[in-house]
């Protein structure tokens, strides 16, 4: 057990976290759960449990996507995608990375940049950083360009110093 670890965790997600009576109502209703390698609740455990490797090497932690749903529902008040983000946090700060971290960089800068997404740009750059999604990003590209899908056009939004101040902002927080 690493105790330094959960106290860590501890700290960043809330010390309620040591409530958690296991019952599984978070993990029932993450609707991103039929996809994670580990669900919120054995990442909750792994955390009480001290069991850092388990925690840190689940690719659940990359999967959340900040529905609030475990937290809404949680009988005991616990903020179970606290615990996703504070695993998150330490991963990050220990040098890991999502293994899509191409793609949301990626994902981010035109954002930034235009104010929008263009799915063209990422699908055709994405591959050029993930070369393993190429068939992927291709077999999807194949049923969404006759159905006009694709939008070819880069125009960017109105308000553009807006999202320049955003960034900015969330690069201080």
């Amino acid at each position: 057990m690493d105790a330094q670890f959960k106290e860590e965790v501890l700290k960043l997600a809330g010390d309620e976290v040591k409530n958690c009576i296991q019952c599984g109502t978070c993990s029932s209703s993450c609707s991103t759960a039929h996809l994670m390698d580990n669900s919120i609740r054995k990442l909750v455990r792994f955390v009480l449990e001290g069991m850092k490797e388990e925690a840190l090497s689940s690719q659940s932690i990359w999967l959340c996507t900040s529905c609030l749903l475990c937290t809404v529902r949680c009988p005991r008040s616990i903020r179970p995608k606290s615990v996703v983000a504070a695993l998150k946090h330490i991963k990050e700060q220990e040098g890991g990375k999502n293994k899509d971290q191409a793609f949301e960089e990626m994902f981010m800068r035109q954002i930034r940049d235009c104010g929008r997404v263009s799915e063209f740009l990422l699908s055709a750059g994405y591959p050029l950083a993930n070369p393993m999604a190429t068939v992927q990003i291709m077999t999807m590209g194949i049923e969404l360009l006759p159905k006009g899908k694709i939008d070819f056009h880069r125009d960017c939004v109105r308000g553009q110093d807006e999202i320049k101040r955003i960034f900015e902002e969330l690069k201080e927080g």
